[in-house]
């Protein structure tokens, strides 16, 4: 962090210190949301202005029944019954207000207006005054089915796809932010959209599986960073949520250059965070539910600014990309025009 000083007044403003939490939310709303209470107090005694949730802060459930049940409304007016539920985003709203925080939730079960059972997978950022600055509808979801391992994940059977691929919330204290969720970092040309869209950082909140978290996780970020000469924050979802599932944990900080410069550990080791905090509360999970780390907690991370310029000066990539002539959508041998 800047040299600067910073009070508890104009933190919120000059602060590039950002916050990730690190979560294991299951089907009991109520404790996931004191979870939520307990890294915004965190974040706010660490001098963070920017606070990360992971995908699924709110609930994680073990059925499409109980994801239909437990979504809520964002916006009062598109409750599909009239009747609208916004438990989650007052909470939120009333956080951001009190502790002075941008807050990225990075994922929580949307109800879609049809009133068919569908959710919407909806990230949304928060200004510190509480209004809204952003709001992203995952667009790639995730399905997989291995009846030989028995997984079956199949996202498509209780969420609608977002159709809007690029988001930017501009004029935050860690400068421009694309957003996207989880499943997302496997689809480059979605950061490349971001970059060329002005993005000097991407969130990336998530749940990975412990599988493919253990495979793809650490290579994923670093490679959308490293590509878009940009920050990488991801938060992540850590430990058992139910019989069902497990989440790989690790949230991540990764610099411009492809570095890993902050990482809350997970189920494959502790990781190397920086200023990683939590898990002493009575909120704390314990180890007797083969909790990899603990949670609730935050890691910390300041953005330098100055290393995104550079970075993009020493290979700019949006430069050469604009000045490409070649037609990547179009089909050939290569050898029509070559003599």
């Amino acid at each position: 962090m800047s040299s600067t000083s910073v009070t508890a007044k104009n933190i919120a403003v000059v602060s590039s210190r950002t916050a990730l939490a690190q979560l294991r939310s299951t089907n009991v709303k109520a404790d996931n949301l004191a979870a939520v209470v307990e890294c915004a107090r965190l974040a706010k005694e660490g001098g963070a202005s920017f606070l990360c949730l992971p995908e699924c802060f709110a609930f994680m459930g073990s059925s499409p029944g109980e994801t239909a049940d437990a979504a809520e409304d964002i916006f009062e007016h598109l409750a599909p019954d009239g009747k609208p539920r916004t438990k989650i985003f007052d909470t939120l709203k009333n956080l951001a207000i009190e502790h002075g925080l941008w807050i990225s939730a990075g994922g929580m079960h949307e109800r879609t207006r049809t009133g068919d059972g569908m959710v919407h997978n909806s990230h949304f950022v928060l200004r510190p005054d509480g209004s809204l600055a952003g709001l992203y509808r995952k667009c790639h979801l995730f399905d997989v089915f291995i009846p030989s391992r028995n997984i079956d994940l199949r996202e498509s059977a209780t969420t609608t796809a977002g159709t809007v691929g690029t988001v930017i919330v501009r004029d935050t204290p860690i400068g421009s932010v694309g957003l996207t969720t989880c499943y997302d970092v496997r689809f480059p040309e979605m950061y490349a959209s971001l970059l060329d869209a002005g993005a000097d950082v991407v969130l990336v909140p998530s749940a990975f599986t412990v599988p493919t978290g253990a495979a793809h996780w650490h290579i994923l970020l670093r490679a959308r960073a490293a590509e878009g000469q940009c920050y990488i924050l991801a938060a992540a979802q850590a430990g058992v949520h139910s019989t069902k599932r497990r989440s790989y944990g690790h949230s991540l900080v990764v610099d411009p250059w492809g570095e890993v410069v902050a990482d809350a550990g997970g189920y494959d080791g502790l990781g190397s965070g920086r200023k990683v905090v939590g898990g002493k509360s009575p909120l704390c999970i314990s180890n007797e539910h083969d909790e990899p780390v603990p949670t609730p907690s935050v890691v910390f991370c300041d953005l330098d600014p100055e290393m995104i310029k550079l970075v993009r000066e020493r290979i700019p990539i949006s430069n050469h990309r604009a000045a490409c002539p070649a037609d990547y959508g179009e089909i050939s041998t290569g050898l029509e025009d070559a003599s």
